[in-house]
């Protein structure tokens, strides 16, 4: 599970932190409640729901791009990730040119069986040559539990060479190519337990790309042959669909019952009407399909998918990522939203308020940091009411 984001020099971020960082949580409890009892904002770890709200050009789209371009650097490099999905250059998404993007990540990982709790953090710093190609400089990746005084590097290269534990012993390594993440190669093998952890976790990251254009345009005949997830825009929902009911059949009598219950387009009809219906599907019953998925991805990133949706369509959303969440406690939803309906029953905790300071750049801040929303909230007050009312805005 992903618990905090530490993102610097990338396009309009400076020293930007959403979540909780491995110092945050090695921090005494008593440590915390001074600094709240002075005024200072203490760090909030990620929840299995999160929105990022905030005025139009505050960054939110910019967040979710960063988190991809860290995902698409680790598995193919960042020269690659700089211009892949229209990005400009490496040039072009630093902030200040004289200094490296680092991106601090920080995982916590419960074991099935035993509970015991593991955070990693994972550090990635990257850089430029005189050419202006970028290349790893610097990968960490340290590891924590309760009962160690310090962290433990697992991983730690430097512009292609280091050491990672191989059963305790720090066994050295080289990289073929400055392009390839250390986390890479060796998360792609099991034996490294906990950086394959971290590996898998950034690679599960779901950006979904929902759109009414992408659901008009589907094309009446499906190619044959099921598929076990959807994908990015949700073209091959029939696909999918279909490998339910031949793979997983109570799963599949469940949505279908669910979504001839809830989607006006379905209401009063029959099961063998769902796939018709999937030829134009529209975008709440995209969502119901996603969050239906049997073997979910850790992280869904989601831009504003209560767009266009009737008050009533949104109730059922929110209702139905909340179940999502609970259903599937190792998973996660993060979502931007300028909708006060659906964070409605959300906590001061899950809500995360996008700003630009008074030179540009980005401020960001949990509403659980907020003194006003945080006594609203206690005497019952929602958070859609509590952000109509304007205690969100500076």
């Amino acid at each position: 599970m992903l618990i905090g984001v530490h993102i610097q020099n990338f396009g309009l971020f400076e020293d930007d932190c959403l979540g909780a960082l491995l110092d945050d949580i090695r921090r005494a409890p008593e440590q915390s409640s001074l600094a709240y009892e002075a005024g200072m904002e203490i760090p909030h770890p990620l929840n299995g729901m999160e929105a990022l709200i905030g005025r139009n050009h505050t960054g939110k789209t910019m967040f979710f791009s960063f988190l991809s371009f860290v995902q698409s650097t680790v598995i193919s490099g960042p020269a690659y990730a700089s211009t892949e999905s229209g990005r400009a250059g490496f040039a072009n998404l630093v902030l200040d040119p004289e200094k490296p993007i680092r991106a601090t990540i920080c995982f916590l990982f419960i074991h099935p069986e035993t509970k015991e709790k593991t955070y990693c953090e994972y550090e990635l710093v990257l850089a430029a040559n005189q050419h202006g190609k970028p290349h790893f400089e610097e990968e960490i990746l340290r590891l924590w539990r309760a009962d160690m005084e310090e962290p433990k590097e697992i991983l730690h290269f430097e512009k292609g060479k280091g050491t990672i534990l191989m059963k305790g012993e720090p066994m050295e390594g080289e990289m073929n190519d400055p392009q390839t993440s250390a986390l890479h190669a060796y998360g792609s093998m099991k034996q490294f337990y906990f950086t394959n952890c971290t590996y898998r976790e950034i690679c599960g990251w779901f950006f979904v790309r929902f759109s009414r254009e992408h659901a008009r345009s589907l094309p009446e005949d499906v190619a044959p042959g099921g598929h076990k997830h959807l994908n990015s825009d949700g073209t091959n929902a029939r696909n999918v669909l279909l490998y339910m009911k031949q793979e997983r059949p109570g799963e599949y009598k469940q949505l279908v019952a669910r979504m001839l219950e809830v989607i006006p387009g379905l209401r009063g009809k029959e099961e063998k009407d769902v796939l018709d219906f999937f030829k134009k599907p529209d975008i709440l019953a995209l969502f119901l399909l996603l969050l239906s998925d049997p073997s979910p991805r850790p992280l869904l990133l989601i831009e504003a998918p209560d767009e266009g949706l009737y008050h009533d369509m949104v109730d059922e959303l929110g209702s139905q990522m909340r179940n999502f969440t609970i259903l599937n406690p190792h998973c996660q939803i993060m979502f931007t939203t300028h909708n006060p309906y659906i964070i409605e029953n959300l906590s001061p905790d899950e809500i995360w308020v996008f700003c630009r300071g008074k030179k540009g750049s980005i401020d960001i801040r949990c509403a659980g940091s907020i003194p006003i929303v945080q006594e609203l909230y206690k005497q019952g007050v929602g958070m859609g009411a509590i952000w109509y009312a304007g205690h969100f805005d500076d």
